[in-house]
C-alpha cells in the first residue's frame, strides 16, 4: 500500500508574533496510506481540525511540508490550492456549509461547474450522487427545508462531486441525531471499503471510531501516539489506549474498588462502610438495612433521615442531626443519579452509536460536587470521556482511579489520588445496583465531607 499523504515537520501558528499567538501544530510528522480510514482523536483544542485544514490547504502552515500523492502543497499558489481542493480532496464540514440559495441538486453540482463541467453534465452526475445517498426526493429542496442529517448527506454528496481520492470529515457527526450519525458513519465506511477512498475524520468521541483503521492521538498540537489495525477495529473507546499505559500498582486499591466482572455490584454494605466509618458493626448493619429499604422505595427520604437520626436504643442509627441530613442528601443524590444512569442505559440499548456526553455532563457535575480544585476544559473533557466509557463498559472499575489520577499528557484526567478515589467511588455507587452478596469494601474518602 502506497503513501497518499505525508506530513514532514509541520508547524502552524495562528496570530504568530502577536500577544494572542497560538502554536496550533508542533513538529507534526506522519504518513497515511492509500485506502486507509484514519482519524485524528483528542480533546477540543488539541489541533485536530488544524491538521485537516493543513492537509486541505485551507490553513497555511509556516514550517514543514505536506505531500499529497508526492506533491508538496506548501508551495502552491492560492489558485493552485483552489484547484487541488476541487479535485484532489473532498471536504465534509460539521456545519454543512451548503449554499442556502441553491437547491440540493445545484449544491451538489456546484463543485463540478468550478472545474469546467457543463451544467447539464454536472446535474446528471449530481443526480447519481444524490440517489446514492437516498436524497432523490429532496433534489429540488433548499438546505433550510432539510434536517441536519439530510444536510450532512448533501454535504457528503457535494464532497464526492469531482470524484476525489481523499475524503476528509471535520467532526461530521457533531450536529446530528443518533439515526443520522449512524447513516453517515455507515456511508463513510462504504466510501472506504467499497470505493477504496482514503477517508480521514476528526472526532473527539470514542464511539465514532468503530470502523477506523488508524488513530492519531493528539494533545496540545502534538501527535502523541498512533494505532493501526488492518481490520478496522483499532479502537472502540479511549479506554483501549489507556489499557496499554495502565497497570494496577496497588493491589489493595484494586480490591477496594472491586476486581470482578462488570456484573459484580456494590451493595448497601459498601455505602454503609464508608459513610459510617468508626461506627460499630451493629450500627453499620442497621444503617445498611435502612439504605436497602430506601433503595427499594420501602421508605421515603424523610423516614430514612428520621431513622438514621433516631438513637440506636430506639431502633435508629444515632447519627447527629446535621450528619443525618448530609447523609440523606448524599443518598438521594445516588438514587437520582442511578435513575439518570438507567436512562442512559436505555438510550445506549436503543442507539449504541448515540453520543451520551450531554447526559454524562450532569453526572460529572454531581461527581465533582465538593471538589475544591479547578478543572481545566481539557480535564473536564477527559473526565466526561472516562465516565462515558465506564458507563458503556469499556473501562473496568479497577482502572478508574488510576485513569483519573494519570496525568493529562498520558490521556488521564490529572486529578490528585484522593480526588480520583473519591470520584471513582461515587461513580461506582451509581453504576451498581444493590447486591447483598457483594463483599466489596472501600476506604472512607467521604468522611470529611459528611
Amino acid at each position: 500500500m502506497s503513501t497518499i499523504i505525508k506530513i514532514e515537520n509541520v508547524n502552524l501558528w495562528y496570530d504568530k508574533g502577536k500577544p494572542i499567538e497560538v502554536h496550533a501544530l508542533k513538529d507534526i510528522n506522519l504518513s497515511i496510506e492509500r485506502g486507509d480510514y484514519a482519524a485524528f482523536f483528542g480533546p477540543s483544542g488539541c489541533g485536530k481540525t488544524s491538521i485537516l485544514y493543513a492537509i486541505s490547504g485551507i490553513d497555511r502552515f509556516q514550517e514543514g511540508k505536506v505531500l499529497i500523492n508526492d506533491r508538496d502543497i506548501s508551495g502552491l499558489t492560492n489558485q493552485e490550492l483552489a484547484i487541488f481542493r476541487q479535485t484532489g480532496i473532498g471536504i465534509v464540514f460539521q456545519q454543512f456549509n451548503l449554499v442556502p440559495s441553491l437547491s440540493v441538486l445545484k449544491n451538489v453540482a456546484l463543485p463540478m461547474l468550478f472545474v469546467g463541467v457543463s451544467s447539464k453534465k454536472a446535474e446528471e452526475e449530481a443526480k447519481k450522487l444524490i440517489a446514492r445517498l437516498g436524497l432523490e426526493k429532496y433534489a429540488d429542496r433548499y438546505p433550510y427545508e432539510l434536517s441536519g442529517g439530510q444536510q450532512q448527506r448533501v454535504g457528503i454528496a457535494r464532497a464526492l462531486a469531482n470524484n476525489p481520492p481523499i475524503i476528509i470529515a471535520d467532526e461530521p457527526l457533531g450536529n446530528l441525531d443518533s439515526v443520522s450519525a449512524k447513516i453517515v458513519l455507515e456511508f463513510l465506511k462504504e466510501l472506504n471499503e467499497k470505493d477504496g477512498r482514503t477517508v480521514i475524520m476528526v472526532t473527539h468521541e470514542a464511539w465514532s471510531l468503530r470502523d477506523v483503521k488508524s488513530i492519531f492521538f493528539m494533545k496540545d498540537g502534538v501527535i502523541t501516539s498512533v494505532e493501526k489495525s488492518e481490520k478496522g477495529s483499532v479502537a472502540g473507546s479511549l479506554s483501549k489506549k489507556l489499557y496499554e499505559q495502565l497497570s494496577i500498582k496497588d493491589e489493595a486499591l484494586g480490591k477496594a474498588l472491586g476486581e470482578g466482572s462488570q456484573e459484580e455490584k456494590l451493595s448497601a454494605r459498601v455505602l454503609a462502610n464508608f459513610l459510617l466509618r468508626g461506627y460499630s458493626m451493629d450500627e453499620i448493619k442497621r444503617f445498611e438495612s435502612f439504605v436497602n429499604d430506601r433503595f427499594d422505595n420501602k421508605i421515603d427520604n424523610k423516614e430514612f433521615r428520621k431513622l438514621i437520626n433516631k438513637p440506636f436504643k430506639e431502633g435508629g442509627v444515632g447519627l447527629w442531626k446535621k450528619k443525618a441530613e448530609r447523609v440523606t442528601i448524599y443518598l438521594e443524590g445516588i438514587i437520582d443519579k442511578r435513575k439518570d444512569v438507567e436512562h442512559i442505559f436505555s438510550i445506549i440499548e436503543k442507539n449504541p452509536e448515540l453520543s451520551i456526553l450531554d447526559e454524562v455532563a450532569g453526572i460529572r457535575n454531581w461527581l465533582i460536587e465538593g471538589y475544591t480544585g479547578k478543572l481545566s476544559p481539557q480535564q473536564i473533557t477527559s473526565l466526561d470521556q472516562v465516565v462515558s466509557d465506564r458507563i458503556r463498559g469499556f473501562i473496568p472499575a479497577n482502572k478508574i482511579v488510576e485513569i483519573l489520577d494519570l496525568s493529562t499528557n498520558k490521556f488521564g484526567v490529572g486529578l490528585s489520588f484522593r480526588a480520583a478515589q473519591l470520584i471513582a467511588e461515587k461513580l461506582e455507587l451509581i453504576l451498581n445496583e444493590n447486591n447483598d452478596e457483594s463483599e466489596s469494601s472501600t476506604s472512607n474518602t467521604f468522611e470529611k465531607t459528611l
